[in-house]
């Protein structure tokens, strides 16, 4: 009985854990917003254990600050944290793209080409949220593609902060079709077997709209 009863909590956790981040990447809790324990009971119907619970987790993703006095709040946006984010994705995203094409294996590059396909559809049918994430699980796909267990780990440990970042950047897209061509265009050197121009395109896709992101947030020293 106690096994049942922690899988269960476990599970409300989940459930608790993925509202409050989906609502964090939408930009439905904005930064700096508290996160009331009691709300959040109210709308997903749980009790408010779970929910402190999927709090402390939001806070070792990054997503949650525990403030004295007030309690969880949404993590500010800082540029420091921003540019940090940019570096890391950049390496982490060169060094895979890279290996892919040392790899060689058409089979892997179809099958991130397919994801990639669902971001035009997301596109097509004017939802930008279901274009983030399909977005989000191409660049999954192209990380795994590396073979590299501990890049794969490395990202998927940020992956709620890449979530929020790919949402806030795509919103600067003056074409949202841009997003899927940008995905296309890389593939379409990595199938040719273009390091150069890969790495180019990827570079530029994972820059496009920081610039105007980061003139939008404040710094830590602000």
């Amino acid at each position: 009985m106690p096994k049942k009863n922690t899988a269960a909590r476990s599970s409300t956790t989940d459930r608790v854990a993925d509202s409050l981040r989906t609502r964090i990447a939408d930009g439905d809790l904005a930064p700096g917003q508290r996160i009331i324990e009691l709300d959040v009971s109210r709308d997903l119907g749980v009790s408010r254990s779970p929910i402190r619970e999927a709090l402390l987790r939001l806070v070792e993703e990054g997503l949650v600050t525990i403030l004295p006095y007030r309690g969880a709040v949404v993590a500010p946006l800082l540029r420091e944290r921003l540019q940090e984010l940019l570096e890391f994705r950049l390496v982490l995203e060169r060094f895979a793209v890279e290996r892919m094409i040392e790899r060689a294996e058409d089979l892997t590059i179809a099958n991130v080409r397919e994801r990639a396909r669902a971001i035009g559809s997301a596109v097509l049918s004017g939802n930008l949220n279901d274009a983030v994430e399909a977005d989000l699980e191409t660049h999954r796909a192209i990380i795994a593609s590396s073979g590299n267990e501990l890049v794969a780990k490395a990202y998927e440990g940020l992956l709620a902060q890449f979530r929020r970042y790919i949402r806030l950047t795509s919103s600067h897209y003056e074409r949202v079709g841009d997003l899927a061509d940008e995905h296309e265009a890389i593939l379409e050197a990595v199938s040719k077997r273009d390091v150069a121009t890969a790495r180019a395109l990827m570079d530029a896709h994972i820059t496009h709209g920081f610039a105007e992101l980061l003139a939008q947030v404040t710094s830590a020293s602000d």
